[in-house]
């Protein structure tokens, strides 16, 4: 699989991805919420779990990527480079626009607004979000804190044990999560993201298993599923095993038909999407059914409005931010490479 290919099917994963958490919230989400006007609404009640193979995905990835990366300070710089613009520009969109046009249970004060410019809500107490959907950004950044770790101790070659070593440890709290029901057991459950651990390993392993495929990822990736059985429902154990299929026949080369130019695009834009999509829509969607647009062929007006946003933001904000940035940081290392070498040269003169 060359890396074209192989990133045009992940991107084309990623858009059916986030199309699967947009129509959830437009349907399900929304009617939990405020209810739709029309009896009988559509309903795409288990959409939200298309964010657990964003989490397969990511592992997928960020794994990828650090095989190349070799310092933990360059890993959390790209990171920061590759999530803020976008995220910074989504946050501010959508807090106007739901202090402009009203969203009863979303508006959040100037003060919760700035505090999510960080990205740090997750971790703070009593801040809430510009927009439901940020919750999984903490679970993200957890992830690249872990990953950050392992590179700063120089323990990228023991990824395998300290994969296991995690799913373990996730297991024995969630364990106890369950046992012995308490506010310490629930914070230390929620702060060590253990609902979503074997995701991530998951996307590791199945990185691995492209590489290698040594018997042992594949043991990994069968304790992960065991995992998911174990400890959630059983709508997540069919969706999860549907997703650890589809990630088996992608590294296998056998999902060269969703590499579509749509799904990639989605894929592509797929990040601003899901930031922006959520209060935005709901607020396209109130204003339509007031006025009796309440037909679920009307979902395209806000889904289109969204993906056009996002299609802005990734043109206009992320990548060209990321374009120079990333420039860059290629030309400081390469001085920086130029001056090691001459010194180097000096000595042996």
């Amino acid at each position: 699989m060359d890396n074209n290919k192989r990133f045009q099917e992940l991107d084309a994963l990623r858009g059916l991805a986030a199309l699967a958490v947009v129509l959830f919230h437009y349907t399900t989400r929304y009617d939990e919420l405020y209810g739709h006007a029309k009896m009988n609404y559509l309903d795409i009640s288990h959409g939200h779990l298309g964010v657990n193979l964003f989490f397969i995905i990511s592992g997928f990835v960020i794994f990828m990527t650090i095989t190349k990366t070799k310092e933990a300070n360059i890993f959390a710089k790209k990171r920061i480079i590759r999530l803020y613009p976008a995220y910074i520009a989504s946050v501010i969109i959508t807090f106007m626009t739901v202090a402009l046009f009203g969203l009863p249970g979303r508006e959040v004060s100037l003060i919760d607004a700035l505090w999510n410019l960080t990205m740090l809500q997750s971790f703070i107490p009593n801040i809430e979000f510009v927009d439901g959907a940020y919750w999984s950004l903490g679970v993200e950044i957890t992830f690249y804190i872990l990953v950050g770790v392992v590179l700063y101790f120089g323990q990228k070659k023991k990824i395998v044990l300290l994969s296991l070593i995690w799913l373990i440890g996730s297991g024995i709290i969630e364990s106890l999560s369950i046992l012995f029901p308490h506010r310490l057991t629930s914070i230390l459950a929620s702060y060590s993201i253990t609902d979503y651990t074997h995701l991530f390993v998951a996307g590791i392993m199945f990185y691995l298993v492209k590489v290698s495929g040594q018997k042992r990822h594949y043991l990994i990736l069968a304790l992960c599923l065991i995992y998911d059985y174990l400890f959630m429902d059983i709508y997540s154990n069919f969706f999860v095993t549907l997703f650890f299929f589809i990630f088996y026949l992608l590294i296998k080369e056998k999902m060269v038909f969703i590499n579509i130019r749509p799904l990639v695009f989605l894929g592509t834009i797929s990040y601003s999407f899901y930031l922006v999509h959520q209060n935005i829509g709901y607020i396209v969607i109130n204003e339509m059914e007031e006025r009796g647009l309440l037909n679920e062929i009307y979902l395209v007006v806000p889904i289109l409005l969204t993906i056009g946003i996002a299609t802005l933001l990734t043109y206009y904000v992320e990548k060209p931010i990321v374009k120079y940035f990333s420039i860059r940081m290629k030309d400081k290392r390469i001085k920086k490479e130029k001056k090691i070498n001459i010194g180097r040269n000096r000595t042996t003169i």
